[in-house]
């Protein structure tokens, strides 16, 4: 086995240097959630040794259900010839996967003290306090990593949304801002600080964003989709001031020529006519309407939100939404839409 080794880095061991090179690169991917070709480089060093322990093991973090299981048990099988140092990190992910994470959080540490310039036993460890919810915990191991190595652009990705989680808004700006200073050639850092702007609701700031990582990666398709749902929030907001203004014609205006309305205890309503007919009824009514999901293929999305209606600043409804939306001249708009009260929901539960 030939073991390659950094001064102050954990050993990667290997019987091949194309295995390691795949390997590397495969590493850089997953921290830059580029997870498909992440995958790719995996496998292709599993395929050039099949007793790559450490290849294993980031297949079993980037797959779920069985073939999680199954690339962690040949992880584990393989860590015989490896280093002492891969061991435990094999193990650390063991012990994550049965939420020990007392003994995770003892390996990572001694790893991270064994070797002062690797910044991935605290990353991982970031990760894992993280996705428990332990916000301030996760920016301190974070920080951690960083200080073993300034470079590790993934780290400020995960500060970013942890600082997000915490409300310190400033501060995840500013770790997004690194991230992409670290990693500009990557989708990932724009398509992050396109989800902060996104949720505080900076629409055009965040559309850049997107665009930005389309430029570096046009199979990227969280930016697509992220750009589709900015177009169908643009058309909320103009739904929104529409309504406020009494504007029955802008609110047609924002369905395909032959769209379909589906509103409860009603006829298929169909045709821009008969939607601004509709939609007058409404007018005296405020809207407000909140994204769930976007799901995008090509020219279509479909879109799931929660409605909220109120009258003189009181709530009087809250209903659920499923649209189709097309792209149209560069403008999405929407061609079928199906609406219906929670109050039915909100009885039946109140009768049991």
């Amino acid at each position: 086995m030939a073991t390659v080794a950094h001064a102050q880095k954990m050993p990667v061991t290997t019987t091949s240097d194309a295995a390691r090179s795949h390997y590397v690169q495969g590493k850089h991917a997953t921290g830059n959630v580029d997870f498909e070709r992440a995958r790719m480089h995996f496998d292709a060093a599993l395929a050039t040794d099949s007793t790559f322990a450490m290849a294993y093991l980031y297949r079993a973090v980037l797959s779920g259900g069985d073939e999680r299981v199954e690339h962690l048990r040949r992880a584990t099988v393989n860590a015989a010839q490896a280093s002492d140092a891969e061991r435990q990190m094999i193990e650390s992910y063991a012990a994550n996967q049965r939420n020990d994470h007392g003994r995770e959080e003892a390996l990572l540490t001694a790893l991270a003290e064994r070797y002062p310039s690797d910044p991935m036993p605290m990353f991982w460890w970031a990760n894992t306090e993280a996705n428990r919810g332990n916000h301030a915990a996760a920016v301190a191991a974070a920080r951690r990593s960083l200080a073993a190595d300034p470079s590790f652009a993934p780290a400020y990705n995960l500060m970013g949304y942890a600082e997000v989680a915490r409300g310190d808004m400033a501060a995840a700006k500013q770790a997004f801002r690194e991230y992409i200073r670290l990693a500009p050639d990557e989708a990932n850092p724009y398509d992050s600080f396109g989800e902060f702007y996104l949720n505080q609701g900076m629409l055009d700031e965040a559309a850049a964003q997107y665009k930005m990582a389309l430029t570096k990666n046009a199979r990227f398709e969280n930016a697509r989709t992220m750009l589709a749902r900015i177009g169908m929030e643009r058309s909320d907001r103009r739904f929104e001031q529409a309504l406020a203004d009494g504007d029955a014609d802008a609110i047609a205006a924002l369905y395909t020529p032959n769209a379909v309305v589906m509103a409860p205890d009603l006829s298929p309503i169909q045709g821009r006519d008969a939607i601004r007919d509709h939609m007058a009824g409404m007018i005296a009514s405020g809207v407000d309407i909140q994204t769930v999901e976007v799901n995008r293929s090509g020219d279509i999305a479909i879109r799931r939100s929660n409605v909220i209606t109120s009258s003189e600043g009181e709530v009087v409804d809250r209903a659920k939404t499923l649209e189709v939306w097309t792209l149209v001249d560069g403008k999405w708009l929407c061609a079928r839409d199906m609406y219906s009260s929670n109050a039915l929901v909100k009885a039946a539960s109140n009768q049991n």
